[in-house]
This record gives C-alpha cells, sequence and structure tokens, in this order.
C-alpha cells in the first residue's frame, strides 16, 4: 500500500493515539475505503479506517478516544485532516446485525459520538475483509464471516432506498448536497451501486464510472460525465442538484424492480 507521506504521517499518529486509549482492548487497525481499493487520491479521498475491538468500547475508553480526535480533528479545513475512523467489537464484526449496537466513529462532517452502522456497513465489511490493509493486527479474514455477492446486492438496494426516503425523495435539496464535490460523490457513489447490482462485486469507483458511461442511458450518462469535473470543486451549485436526486430515485426505482444492466 502506497500513500502520500502526509497520510502516512496521519496513520502513525491515529494509530498511537488509538493504541493509548484503548490499551489491551486493540485487536486491529485497518484502512477501507479508497486506500485499500487503491484509488485514493489526495485531492478528494479521505483516508477511511476501521479499528477493531477485543469487547465493546467502553466509557472511559470513549472519552480518551474523544480527546484523540479533539487533538487530529478530521474535516475539510486546511488545518484539519481528512480521515473517517469507526470503532467497531469483535462480535459485532463478525456478522452484520443493522441497529443490534450503536458504535464511536467520526469523520469529515460529523463529530466523534456513537452512531448506528446502517446497511453500508456490509460494503465496509466486505472491503475490509477482501481488501483491507492491516496496520496493526490479524488478517481481516479471520475477524469476519464471508459476505456474498447477494449480500452486497440486498446492502446496496437498502442504502439506496435509504438515500431516497433521507433526501433524494423531496423536493427541496439538502443544504449539503449544494457543493458540487458532494454531488459528484452521490454519482460516484451511485454509480458503484448499479454496478454492484448488475455484477455482483464492489470494485474502486472509477470502474463503475466507465461502465456507466458505457451502459447508462440519457440522461444520467451526460450526467456522469459531467460530474467528473466536479469532483474537487467546492463550488455551490443548486442548478445541478435537482439532477442528483433524480438519478438517485431512478436508480433505486431500478434496484428495487430488480433489475440488471
Amino acid at each position: 500500500m502506497r500513500c502520500p507521506p502526509e497520510v502516512s504521517a496521519l496513520l502513525d499518529k491515529l494509530l498511537a493515539g488509538v493504541t493509548r486509549a484503548l490499551g489491551d482492548n486493540l485487536l486491529g487497525f485497518y484502512l477501507r475505503g479508497s486506500l485499500a481499493l487503491g484509488d485514493f487520491d489526495p485531492a478528494t479521498s479521505d483516508a477511511d479506517i476501521m479499528v477493531v475491538t477485543h469487547q465493546p468500547v467502553s466509557e472511559s475508553e470513549f472519552a480518551a478516544l474523544a480527546a484523540l480526535h479533539a487533538r487530529i480533528p478530521a474535516g475539510h479545513k486546511p488545518n484539519e485532516h481528512h480521515y473517517e475512523i469507526s470503532y467497531i467489537d469483535r462480535a459485532s464484526l463478525k456478522r452484520f446485525a443493522p441497529g443490534e449496537r450503536r458504535h464511536p466513529t467520526t469523520g469529515t462532517d460529523w463529530p466523534f459520538d456513537w452512531a448506528e452502522h446502517r446497511d453500508n456497513w456490509v460494503l465496509e465489511r466486505w472491503t475490509v475483509r477482501e481488501q483491507g490493509v492491516a496496520l496493526f493486527g490479524p488478517d481481516p479474514k479471520t475477524l469476519i464471516d464471508p459476505i456474498s455477492s447477494e449480500e452486497l446486492r440486498t446492502a446496496v438496494r437498502a442504502e439506496l432506498e435509504a438515500r431516497v426516503r433521507a433526501w433524494a425523495g423531496g423536493q427541496a435539496a439538502p443544504d449539503w448536497l449544494l457543493p458540487r464535490y458532494y454531488q459528484a460523490f452521490e454519482v460516484e457513489t451511485v454509480c458503484r451501486a448499479l454496478h454492484t447490482l448488475a455484477r455482483g462485486e464492489l470494485p474502486t469507483k472509477p470502474r463503475p464510472v466507465a461502465w456507466a458511461l458505457e451502459t447508462l442511458p440519457e440522461p444520467w450518462r451526460s450526467l456522469v460525465e459531467r460530474s467528473q469535473a466536479w469532483r474537487a470543486d467546492d463550488t455551490l451549485d443548486p442548478s445541478t442538484v435537482a439532477d442528483v436526486m433524480r438519478f438517485v430515485r431512478w436508480s433505486a426505482s431500478r434496484a428495487g424492480a430488480g433489475q440488471r444492466h
């Protein structure tokens, strides 16, 4: 695994801090997301991390981790680091059960707190199991049960439906979607979801985008093409939000109908 020096330095700081905060409860420290899948872009990507513990994080450990993430904040500001990290105990990691337990997490858009793992964590667990990079701990295949192609498809359908319920099904665009780079992120995420439904696999985002440009009908093909210029653009652009929301709704309806591309 190769990553920019500043990302390596961030990972070293986080691993050292997590080790101090958790002590003997630390089981593993794994890279996931684009760092694991091989499409990390320093201009647009976060460093995505999964920390595995022997036992659920205690209140005293949570306080120590909160202090760590206050010292090393995750965010998009110039003086902050771009990363997302979640803590999950070994029993919860082995087999996914949505809503069973809340887990500590922080990222570029939310403060350190307890949060429920949604169906997208089937995809995160698959990435760690099949492609994850261990900076500390055992082979992740020993910690996570195998995840089938149909489980991936089921998780993708649920995530698309959740997007429609949460924001894409309404008339008013959420404020967080106004920056072009967020719109590009959502378009690429939906492309990967459609690719997973069609192929039963979870590739890096460039492959589903290329596939979408060859496969999807208009107007979605043109939307995907335009979105590639937005990936590092923080311009607020309400003129394109409606197209992104319609793309999510269209994709969710196809997923719900069980159609394949």
